[in-house]
């Protein structure tokens, strides 16, 4: 099967070299991107598209509709006046959801541990997480929402 991305080059090779002889594997890559503006010209951005929080985060389809609310009642709000309603967007929302990055950052390690050891401990404390007090112990407020969706009056 190597043979097949031998040549594809960037980080192809020193996979192939890394991965010559392994017999078990785990490997999980998770990648994060920031924008400092979700929209340009008459565009904007929702979702993933705009403040991907993570993909181990599990909130992808939330954030969006909620992203997509806010947006449509700011161009509500604004008369449509895409720029003034543009920038409140983001105004509104980017905060809160560079509060949501970072924790999804700062989570990363449990998620996607690099180690034999941190992977039975993941295991071991994602089977907890049923248990309300494991989930205020490991994560407290962390996952709870600190944003109050306006009333744009739909």
């Amino acid at each position: 099967m190597a043979h097949v991305v031998a040549d594809v080059g960037w980080e192809c090779p020193g996979t192939l070299a890394a991965l010559a002889g392994v017999r078990d594997l785990y490997f999980d890559r998770a990648t994060q991107i920031r924008l400092d503006r979700w929209t340009k010209g008459r565009t904007a951005l929702v979702g993933d598209a705009a403040a991907c929080v993570s993909l181990m985060a599990g909130e992808g389809a939330g954030l969006a509709m909620a992203e997509a609310y806010v947006l449509a009642g700011e161009l509500r709000k604004c008369g449509g006046d895409h720029g003034a309603a543009f920038d409140r967007y983001q105004e509104r929302l980017m905060p809160f959801l560079r509060r949501k990055q970072a924790m999804a950052a700062r989570f990363a390690p449990m998620i996607a541990p690099k180690t034999s050891f941190g992977i039975t401990f993941r295991n071991l404390v994602t089977r907890l997480m049923r248990l309300p007090f494991v989930v205020d112990f490991f994560i407290g407020r962390e996952l709870r929402d600190d944003f109050k969706l306006p009333d744009y009056g739909f």
